[in-house]
């Protein structure tokens, strides 16, 4: 959740709205310079609000005081330190454990395989020098922009299952991000439910166990992981003192959506040169549509396009020298996410917009999140006003656990059709994620009194009034749903819940039973 500026009156030296404009506009340059990240200027007032919670904590005046102190050259190390805090608020370390089932199926299935046995070959034709024996098979992987580790440790956990004998492998899972308190906990290795929420059980239980915080990665997974801080953007790679070189996989997810087009450029080539001859290259499924991506190979399964470092020379001469949409409409093999050029790449393209909008609600149904956000930002391009984008969009921030987008992105929508009960569900589930109760009662309410009959709204409600002890309330609103229910066919499926009418009788019923009924 963004922070808020709050009461106290931020002082600025001019009064001059163009001044304060343009010393926001130098912000998001100075922003892009140094980490890549282009702020889209619907964006620009979460930006606007997150610059002042950190110039009320240093005690500046503005906008301006803060981009001077950020360039100047006399204090490094307390602008570095201003750095982490500020790009600490500007991404957002939302992810999961083995997160976007087809990519993990290629890895575990294709890729991993692929490399594995690729590298044991390469270690029996080498021999060590010093001994006569051969060399150890080795392993490189990197998890770039890793957030809180999850998917570092996702890869560990499928190298464990497909090498059980690591202990004779050089292996590195190596993770980096730009957000340091993120890589504090990947270190940490403690995660909440929520991390698991498409995990196995059988996974969870054999490499997870039970902590007070809640669940800690077993310790050889965690062993088998590095953790360090990494600017795709500033530092320079391939990088040999901090081990970032010749690579077998870098996987890039869901980071590109913060780039511009230059800026992705630059970390493509450098995700390149860090490449060995051979491997691979994974990212969100449509970050890297419209972009230049040669010297790479792009290999095309069902589950992701994956770009592959040539081998040799001669390999180089048949890669693409662009990826294009009529390229990628005439691809033979199915890609299961949209084949959607980004608007800003300047193609000339009018897609129809039902067809973006089933692209995205496909997108969603995949949990392609980014993608999802992508499809919706140019639906709303070309329809300023469409109700569904909007909607859209703010599912695919909450479920990044990015609020404030998805809070913004519902008021949007609400604005759009006041009368719309869609937006309120979602605003009334982030605010009972963030602990809101009262503001997740006050959309319930809302909802019911535009919908009476909505189950969904009524089944919430009691449900929060139960937690809070407040059993009159909860009593009123079960009876009130029961009522609701007794007039529904008891066979019909709810939409939200996936229950009969039947099923969710059974279940008010247990309620009302369960505790005291008040007259």
């Amino acid at each position: 959740m963004n922070q808020t500026i709050g009461d106290r009156p931020i002082l600025f030296e001019s009064n001059s709205q163009d001044s304060d404009d343009s010393s926001l506009s130098q912000m998001v340059d100075l922003i892009a310079d140094t980490f890549g990240i282009h702020i889209k200027p619907h964006y620009q007032d979460t930006l606007k609000k997150n610059l002042f919670t950190r110039i009320r904590a240093l005690g500046l005046c503005s906008l301006n005081d803060y981009y001077q102190f950020l360039v100047a050259r006399n204090q490094l190390v307390t602008v570095a330190t201003e750095w982490r805090e500020l790009i600490s608020l500007l991404t957002v370390t939302e992810t999961y454990f083995f997160r976007d089932e087809g990519q993990m199926s290629l890895l575990k299935n294709q890729l991993l395989p692929e490399l594995i046995e690729r590298k044991t070959v390469l270690s029996l034709t080498q021999r060590n020098p010093a001994n006569g024996e051969f060399s150890r098979p080795t392993l490189r992987l990197w998890s770039a922009g890793c957030s809180t580790g999850e998917e570092a440790y996702s890869l560990a956990i499928l190298v464990k299952e497909l090498i059980p004998d690591n202990q004779t492998w050089d292996i590195l899972i190596l993770g980096t991000d730009i957000n340091q308190p993120a890589i504090a906990l990947a270190q940490q290795g403690i995660y909440s439910d929520w991390s698991f929420r498409t995990t196995t059980p059988e996974i969870k239980n054999r490499y997870f166990r039970s902590h007070k915080q809640g669940w800690k990665i077993d310790s050889a997974i965690q062993a088998m992981v590095t953790f360090q801080p990494g600017n795709l953007m500033q530092d320079n790679y391939p990088a040999y003192a901090s081990s970032i070189h010749d690579f077998d996989l870098i996987i890039c997810r869901n980071v590109f959506i913060y780039f511009d087009f230059n800026a992705i450029a630059q970390v493509i080539d450098k995700f390149y040169c860090s490449l060995t001859p051979g491997g691979f290259l994974l990212t969100g499924h449509t970050e890297l549509y419209g972009q230049t991506t040669e010297p790479f190979q792009v290999k095309n399964f069902p589950q992701s396009a994956v770009y592959q470092k040539p081998t040799s020379l001669d390999e180089q001469s048949k890669v693409l020298n662009t990826i294009t949409p009529a390229a990628i409409e005439s691809r033979e093999t199915e890609i299961s996410s949209p084949s959607l050029p980004s608007l800003e790449t300047g193609f000339d393209i009018s897609p129809n917009t039902q067809t973006l909008l089933d692209a995205a609600k496909e997108s969603l149904i995949q949990e392609a999140y980014a993608d999802v956000i992508q499809i919706a930002e140019q639906l709303i391009a070309l329809v300023p006003q469409h109700f569904q984008a909007y909607c859209l969009m703010a599912e695919a921030y909450a479920n990044f656990g990015d609020y404030s987008q998805a809070s913004q992105a519902c008021q949007q929508a609400l604005q759009i059709d006041p009368l719309a009960i869609e937006p309120y569900h979602l605003l009334a589930q982030i605010a009972e994620e963030q602990g809101e109760r009262d503001s997740a009662k006050l959309f319930l309410k809302r909802i019911i009194y535009l919908a009476p009959n909505s189950v969904t709204a009524h089944l919430e409600l009691g449900s929060i009034y139960e937690r809070e002890g407040n059993e009159k309330q909860a009593q009123k609103t079960w009876r009130s749903l029961l009522e609701i229910l007794e007039n529904l066919p008891q066979q019909a499926i709810d939409s939200h819940n996936q229950q009969t009418t039947a099923e969710l009788k059974a279940h008010v019923l247990k309620h009302l039973n369960s505790t005291t009924h008040e007259p």
